[in-house]
C-alpha cells in the first residue's frame, strides 16, 4: 500500500473509530467507513500503535451488538488478523463481561503455530519485558506484547460509564 493511501487509511480509520467511542486524543468523530471496515483497519495499524490496540476492547465493547460480524470476520480473515480480532475480542468479553463476546471469540481460536511479537521489539529488554508483561489472553492467541492486561483494564475502565 503506498503512503498516501495508507496516510488516508489512518485517518477515516482514527475518524471513525472515535465516532464509535475509541478514546483516541487528536482526532474529531467522523463516521468516514463502515465500523466493520473501521476495525478491520484498525486490525492492520495496532501492532504500529499501543493507544490504537488499548481503545479497540472500548469500541467493541460500544458496538458489538451493531456489528455485522460475519463481515468483520472476513475482513480479518483476508488480512490475516482473526487471530487479533479473536483476541480483543476474548479480552473485551473478559473486561466486560460478556460472555456472548466471549463464545464468538472461541469460535475461531486454533492453537498458535507460533508466538510472534505483536509489536517489533527493538533491543534484548523490549523481548524480556513481552515475555513478562504480556497477559494470558493473548499469549493463548499466539501474541507477546510489553502492555499488560492491566492497561487495557485501565483505559476500558475509564470509558465503561460510556458502553
Amino acid at each position: 500500500m503506498d503512503a498516501p493511501k495508507q496516510a488516508n487509511d489512518w485517518e477515516a480509520t482514527a475518524e471513525t473509530l472515535v465516532a464509535l467511542g475509541a478514546p483516541l486524543s487528536g482526532w474529531r468523530p467522523n463516521r468516514r467507513l463502515a465500523p466493520e471496515a473501521a476495525l478491520a483497519f484498525a486490525l492492520r495499524f495496532a501492532s504500529t500503535d499501543a493507544s490504537l490496540l488499548r481503545s479497540l476492547p472500548v469500541v467493541l465493547a460500544r458496538t458489538w451488538r451493531e456489528l455485522d460480524w460475519s463481515k468483520l470476520e472476513n475482513s480479518a480473515r483476508a488480512q490475516d488478523s482473526l487471530a487479533l480480532l479473536g483476541m480483543l475480542t476474548e479480552l473485551t468479553a473478559s473486561l466486560a463481561g460478556l460472555t456472548e463476546l466471549g463464545e464468538k471469540a472461541r469460535q475461531w481460536w486454533h492453537p498458535p503455530r507460533e508466538t510472534r511479537h505483536l509489536f517489533r521489539p527493538r533491543n534484548d529488554f523490549d523481548r524480556e519485558l513481552a515475555e513478562h508483561r504480556t497477559p494470558p489472553v493473548a499469549r493463548r492467541w499466539g501474541f507477546l506484547m510489553n502492555m499488560g492486561e492491566d492497561s487495557f483494564r485501565a483505559l476500558y475502565e475509564r470509558h465503561a460509564g460510556q458502553v
